[in-house]
């Protein structure tokens, strides 16, 4: 084959490469149009059903699904589809979160929720609807991980949101808004809002209330001892004060007349407590923060008087079992499903065998047993609601078998199985290193300063978070079979030499040298030689 023969195969391979690339740059420009056509679609027509599968299946398919939801949630808030955007909120609360991914969530929510309160609809009974579910959600995650950065935002914007909220005199949004105050414990927010509601909105939401509703509001306003003005001001509302039908409203009057009167029989804190376990309207979160003058009252009374027994058929939970998540039956009696039943719980402060605090909660039961569980997520929650107190739960031990028992499995197993690095490393004699240092009156740098991130930091190896089993089984597993010894033990006395060194350090990281000379020892003692040959271990 001749040059001109080789020039006119070289052009022909490159036109079809070109060729190639052209067509290539076509469908993937064709695609990517049909998916933002499909997408801008979906954005006009796709309905409630459509978009929870859509945020399904963005959580399945994506490991940065938390900012996928996020950018859609901003899409759909910005073509005013509200109820949708929620649906994206309320799955933020469910999406698996790493640290990296959680923080990123968390500064989106302000933005996120200052677009949902820019909220622009003509129907107002749909805006209400709305701005309701938002409270809704709030609340929600008063009980998740993004708690703080809820809460922030209500602090930071409760002037503005206190306007909004007042000035739409809906009573049902107005307490919904009051409720995610109080599941964030925004007390004087709270009462800032009551406090302009009397003041300036009263005579406009008296004259609507129904009696559910101004049950509400009294249990609220005695919450934050503004129940006096709310009857005061109240002309029309009033009216359900007198003609009491609620169980709420019944229990406001006994209680005041009981300690206004110091009526203190036996008979009358029975009812007061029957009446309490008669509520319908409150979630148990609120009657633990809205009752907790009454629970007081009722214990004070009780333990003054050792004969009185309240007949009730709320069982006590003398003790609660915490058993695994999605456990669905009795660890101890295998065929019985446990049903949910409420009980009653004490609470307990710090150091203290007393009961300081009681709620009603909704627990695990078995019928058999007659156990009492709890899950840890469930657990979380009703230590909310027992603030500032906190309940006794012991572990189930079959669901958690005790540490002797896990520990002997451990050793069994461990004499069978031979752990090798997956990285030999040859390490030939070293000197053991000091960890001896002068003090210093400012911060040493003899050494250079402390490098956060060393190669065994990268590892895992820290003294925070981490206890003394956890810190060695990081070096066993991760450190030993990547460092040589010298790299490792270097590092370590190098860490306490430069705390040491500054000013007051031995005694301001008394805490981290000490942990740090422990490993020190440890593995000194278990593997330094001065014919150094690696551990099988």
């Amino acid at each position: 084959m001749n040059d001109f023969e080789n020039k006119a195969n070289f052009y022909l391979g490159l036109n079809s490469v070109r060729s190639t690339f052209i067509q290539l740059e076509e469908w993937y420009g064709k695609v990517e149009s049909e998916n933002k056509i499909l997408w801008e679609v979906i954005l006009e027509r796709g309905n409630e059903v459509i978009w929870e599968k859509l945020f399904n299946e963005l959580t399945d398919e994506y490991n940065d699904s938390a900012a996928i939801v996020i950018r859609k949630i901003g899409e759909l808030l910005e073509h005013n589809k509200y109820s949708l955007a929620m649906l994206g909120l309320n799955h933020l609360l469910i999406i698996p979160n790493n640290e990296e991914s959680l923080e990123f969530v968390g500064f989106s929510i302000s933005p996120i929720l200052d677009l949902m309160f820019l909220i622009n609809i003509s129907d107002l009974d749909e805006m209400d609807r709305v701005l309701i579910d938002i409270m809704v959600w709030m609340k929600k995650a008063s009980r998740s991980k993004l708690r703080d950065n809820v809460h922030e935002y209500l602090s930071d914007n409760h002037v503005k949101l206190n306007q909004l909220i007042a000035d739409t005199n809906s009573p049902d949004l107005i307490l919904a808004y009051l409720y995610a105050l109080l599941a964030f414990d925004c007390y004087s927010t709270m009462r800032d809002m009551m406090e302009y509601l009397l003041d300036k909105e009263w005579p406009f939401l008296d004259a609507k209330l129904q009696e559910e509703q101004f049950a509400h509001f009294l249990w609220v306003t005695f919450y934050l001892s503004l129940d006096d003005v709310l009857l005061e001001t109240s002309k029309l509302s009033g009216r359900f004060i007198e003609q009491a039908q609620l169980p709420e409203i019944i229990l406001y009057k006994k209680y005041n007349a009981a300690k206004i009167n110091r009526e203190h029989d036996n008979q009358i804190l029975e009812d007061i407590f029957a009446l309490m376990s008669q509520s319908l309207i409150f979630e148990e979160q609120e009657k633990a923060k809205l009752w907790e003058e009454v629970i007081r009252f009722l214990q004070t009374r009780i333990e003054a008087s050792p004969t009185l027994e309240l007949q009730t058929n709320i069982k006590k939970a003398n003790h609660i079992w915490q058993i695994k998540n999605k456990t669905d039956h009795c660890p101890h009696c295998s065929q019985i499903k446990l049903v949910k039943e409420q009980v009653l719980v004490d609470g307990f402060k710090k150091h203290s065998d007393q009961a300081q605090k009681q709620v009603v909660f909704e627990l695990l039961i078995c019928e058999r047993c007659e156990r009492v569980y709890t899950y840890d997520s469930l657990n979380k929650e009703l230590n909310r609601a027992l603030e500032p107190c906190r309940c006794k739960v012991k572990l189930d031990p079959l669901d958690y078998p005790p540490k002797e028992a896990a520990s002997k499995l451990m050793k069994s197993i461990s004499k069978k199985v031979v752990i090798t690095p997956t990285v030999p490393t040859t390490n030939g004699y070293f000197v053991w290193p000091s960890t001896e240092a002068n003090e210093s009156q400012g911060q040493s740098d003899r050494e250079g300063n402390f490098r956060e991130e060393t190669d065994l930091h990268r590892l895992g190896y820290r003294i925070t978070g981490l206890n003394r089993s956890q810190r060695w089984d990081v070096l066993m597993r991760k450190a030993l079979p990547k460092l040589t010894l010298k790299e490792i033990v270097y590092t370590i006395a190098r860490n306490v030499r430069l705390r040491k060194s500054q000013a007051d350090g031995k005694t301001k990281f008394a805490y981290a040298i000490a942990e740090w000379e422990h490993d020190l020892k440890r593995l000194k003692q278990e593997y330094y030689k001065s014919n150094f040959t690696w551990p099988q271990y």
